[in-house]
């Protein structure tokens, strides 16, 4: 039986219900009436919602000839031609391929091909009649998804809720879920140990592309940070509050599916100039089904190895060290029939980790180390319902909230009871409305989002003390305080719009095409909640007033950014005989910068044998990214801030830095990306990929204080990167077991004159300028790149399930290859050219394992394990600079041991 390589539609065209052809039995009673076309609607959901599986009953055998195609498509083609109903939801069947089907098979045969690959199965629903459901597993085990190549786009990879409940998850976020994604590189210092107890999230990078310009999305809304996504400085200072590219701290426990564009994405998305990462929340059911999970972890359960010269301030727990915590995470998840059309969910989740730190308290004289118990808290709520109006209307309401709180305290020599708050925090609304036209397809979403980060202090005072003796000598000094509260705050409201048309012929050539457009706008504010203050103060003890020497005044006030962006899209696929292109074409505008961005892209396929076997594919995109309100806050924000005293003397001297935004471009990615498709065997396919990446007109600032700064487009950067892939298409039988595995192989080399860990706050270089490397005097654009450099890195993922014992395992094994790090080391002393060198990483394996059993005397009980590393491996992730005497590596997180249980009814 061949599994062919097809086109996948795109998802409108997934979307089918009842439609001509397909026979509905008029005379089965339902509430006593005749069924219109909005009661057929009201039947298939109240049929989904409430039914449980029957067994399936036989029928007479049909002849079919079946080419891959649709999963929808070919069950209504085995309706017609049988002469059966078969109802199945829209989001059942999107985004799902069927394999081809020869020969003689029953009706329950059929289905049972078509459906066991994406853990469907037919429940008859009387003489003629069948409901897809999902299948029964024994134990309650998670179904087997195979390995999806059928049903995805080119350049897509979809995390289905079966992956997620199968990989070893760690912290349960985006960050973790794709990190060893081909595309994906991280900043090696997220593997390490130091902070291992902490929730933040990890910037991740595709091809080499900025990882504050990826396209977050939740059900289709951007869920992107545009204010500052590069601000990682932890340390309390005035005007610093971090913040991250996921405006959302997501747990993944919480979603229906990720899926992961890297290339070839079609136009439908906007403004990134990375990759976009769409996390989809839970669909209700309607089954009134309940279910808990339960997490455990704890620095006992981890290993970590820290450098001596690290030592100290690890154990004292500053900001980016976490020497001992306890994790506990805890999440439900409710779904309910509300009516015969209506299904809610509700999941809410707590993920907390309670870390000690060291806090230092002036006592007599002499400042003393405390001990705290600080947190580390994300909460998750998200709640959906679903309304099917009438056999072609279908809608979703969806409430997100998500809050991060880490506590954190500056245990330096001389702080005095200094913490302080870092919140994430967001919320927001989406609306979904799904219609059949008899033409096509549409779709409409609404958006409302308000993404906040907060840094809170209780004191509004920060202030160096400087205690003198009688004889004016200094007797001791101290800090203490706070600046208050601070917070950066966007605002989106998004409507978008598509209009899908059903394939139409000119002639020999099929066209599919759709149109879209997308409205977003945006406000973002930084805000000082209170007057806050800074400085220095001299105490004495002879019975002199105390005596200001600095102070800084930082006026309570909000400044802020607003603008709306425009983008129109329409792309058409022309197929003829063995050959598709894809055209597509977006453009955007903004009413801040006044760009207008036109961004083409095609792709163009070749089913080489007409078989779906070997499939051939490339094409050339432009992505453009989206504007950061932060750079165009910055002059405002430098306004709040007065220099009140100086020197003991008053000043009043107003703050103003200069930050020029003049004839800014938005910054854009030009791709080339290349394809070879074969299916090796029934069950094993293999994917060989090339992407090319251009980064042009990248951001990059110039300038000083003092004279002010400018905001220009000199940024650049290339990355070449191929990826070799294996997977099985369809888990295979080994004794009573069932096995997936894939494999991914790839090499990323990346050449760019700006830092990506930098954000906006780095200076564009100059290629062709001399420097030193290694002693050897070269172009500086022939030095290698440092931060988010991994050249090669293999994963393989195996997953085995005894659905007889209730036992699955997942194997997950990762090599990274060796890489270079390089580091400033000054200025060379005969001519002035800057001195760099080279420190070597070397390569190292990882093996992560999740094991899980649901004991058959304990109906939905299910208990787990995790255990990441297993094999202990503590290599360096990150050197120190090979001039220092100092060992201040940071090394990989060793073995660390997960407790899971859970319970569904």
């Amino acid at each position: 039986m061949k599994r062919a390589l097809q086109y996948t539609p795109s998802l409108f065209a997934l979307r089918r219900q009842a439609r001509p052809g397909v026979t509905t039995d008029h005379k089965t009673p339902y509430h006593g009436l005749r069924l219109k076309q909005g009661q057929l609607a009201l039947l298939m959901a109240s049929l989904l919602l409430v039914m449980q599986p029957l067994s399936v009953q036989a029928a007479g055998p049909v002849v079919l000839d079946m080419e891959s195609q649709p999963l929808a498509d070919a069950l209504l083609q085995i309706g017609r031609q049988a002469q059966v109903e078969i109802a199945f939801s829209p989001g059942q069947v999107r985004e799902k391929r069927a394999l081809a089907l020869q020969g003689e098979l029953t009706v329950e045969q059929a289905l049972e091909t078509l459906l066991a690959p994406w853990g469907l199965a037919a429940q008859a629903q009387g003489e003629g009649r069948y409901m897809i459901v999902t299948a029964r597993v024994a134990k309650g085990l998670s179904v087997l998804d195979p390995v999806r190549v059928q049903g995805q786009r080119v350049g897509e990879r979809i995390y289905s809720r079966e992956d997620m409940d199968q990989r070893p998850a760690g912290n349960r976020d985006l960050s973790g879920l794709l990190a060893d994604n081909p595309a994906v590189r991280q900043n090696e210092a997220a593997k390490s140990g130091a902070n291992r107890g902490s929730m933040a999230l990890e910037d991740i990078s595709f091809y080499g592309a900025s990882p504050f310009q990826n396209q977050f999305q939740i059900d289709g809304i951007s869920a992107t940070n545009q204010i500052d996504p590069a601000s990682r400085n932890l340390n309390l200072q005035a005007g610093n509050v971090p913040a991250y590219a996921q405006a959302y701290n997501l747990d993944t426990n919480m979603l229906e599916s990720v899926t992961v564009l890297d290339s070839s994405i079609p136009v439908e998305y906007g403004r990134f100039t990375g990759g976009v990462v769409d996390a989809k929340v839970r669909d209700p059911k309607g089954d009134n089904s309940f279910r808990a999970d339960f997490s455990y972890n704890s620095s006992g359960l981890t290993s970590q190895k820290i450098a001596p010269e690290q030592q100290k301030k690890f154990e004292a727990g500053e900001p980016g060290f976490t020497p001992a915590w306890t994790k506990r995470f805890s999440s439900a998840m409710v779904d309910v029939r509300i009516t015969e059309d209506t299904a809610a969910l509700i999941n809410v989740s707590r993920r907390e980790s309670t870390i000690d730190r060291t806090m230092r308290v002036l006592h007599y004289k002499e400042l003393k180390d405390v001990s705290t118990n600080s947190k580390d808290r994300v909460d998750n709520v998200f709640a959906k319902v679903h309304t099917r109006w009438s056999a072609s209307t279908d809608s979703a309401l969806t409430f997100k909230y998500a809050d991060r709180r880490e506590d954190l305290v500056d245990s330096s020599m001389l702080a005095n009871g200094i913490q302080w708050q870092h919140q994430q925090k967001a919320y927001g609304l989406g609306f979904d409305l799904n219609h059949d036209f008899v033409w096509g397809q549409g779709r409409v979403q609404l958006g409302y989002d308000q993404m906040n980060s907060y840094r809170n202090s209780d004191d509004t005072a920060y202030m160096v003390h400087m205690v003198y003796q009688p004889n004016g000598r200094l007797d001791y000094n101290y800090m203490s305080g706070g600046f208050g509260q601070e917070s950066t705050e966007q605002r989106n409201l998004t409507l978008k719009s598509r209009l899908e048309f059903k394939p139409f012929q000119t002639g020999a050539i099929e066209h599919a095409p759709y149109v879209g457009v997308d409205l977003a706008h945006t406000k973002g504010e930084f805000v000082r909640h209170q007057d806050a203050y800074g400085g220095q103060t001299r105490h004495f003890s002879n019975g002199q007033p105390s005596k200001v020497q600095t102070l800084n005044f930082y006026r309570a006030g909000e400044v802020g950014v607003s603008y709306t962006n425009a983008s129109v899209y329409v792309s058409d696929r022309l197929s003829w005989q063995r050959l598709a292109l894809t055209t597509g074409l977006r453009v955007d505008r903004d009413n801040y910068f006044g760009n207008t961005n036109v961004a083409p892209r095609t792709l163009l396929e070749w089913d080489v044998l007409g078989t779906g076997e070997t499939r051939l594919s490339g094409g050339w995109s432009r992505y453009y990214g989206m504007d950061i309100l932060g750079i165009a806050m910055r002059e405002r924000k430098s306004q709040l801030h007065t220099l009140l005293i100086t020197g003991g003397n008053p000043v009043g001297r107003p703050s103003h830095t200069v930050y020029t935004l003049d004839g800014l471009q938005t910054p854009y990615d030009d791709e080339w990306a290349l394809r070879l498709n074969q299916q090796l065997s029934s069950n094993v396919a293999a994917e060989l990929a090339y992407v090319r990446r251009y980064g042009r007109q990248q951001v990059s600032i110039e300038g000083l204080a003092k004279t002010g700064h400018t905001y220009t487009n000199n940024g650049s950067s290339k990355t070449d990167a191929v990826t070799l892939s294996l997977m099985n298409t369809a888990p295979w039988t080994l004794g009573e077991s069932l096995w997936t595995a894939r494999l991914d192989v790839t090499y990323q080399h990346s050449k760019r004159n700006t830092k990506l860990a930098d954000g906006y706050d780095g200076e564009a270089e100059e290629l062709d300028d001399e420097i030193y490397y290694n002693g050897d005097l070269i172009r500086r654009g022939d030095r290698p790149v440092g931060d988010y450099n991994l050249p090669w890195r293999v994963s393989a993922g195996v997953t085995g399930m005894w659905a007889r014992y209730g036992l699955q395992m997942n194997n997950r094994i990762n090599w990274n290859g060796a890489r270079t790090d390089v580091h400033y080391v000054g200025l060379n002393r005969g001519d002035g050219l800057e001195k760099y060198e080279s420190g070597r990483v070397g390569s190292y394996w990882t093996w992560d394992m999740r094991l899980d059993w649901e004991p058959a005397m304990f109906k939905g009980l299910g208990v787990g394990l995790d255990v990441l590393n297993v094999l202990d491996k503590q290599a360096p992730v990150v050197v120190a600079t090979p001039t220092s005497v100092l060992n201040q590596n940071l090394y990989r997180t060793g073995r660390e041991l997960w407790l899971r249980a859970s319970y569904r009814y």
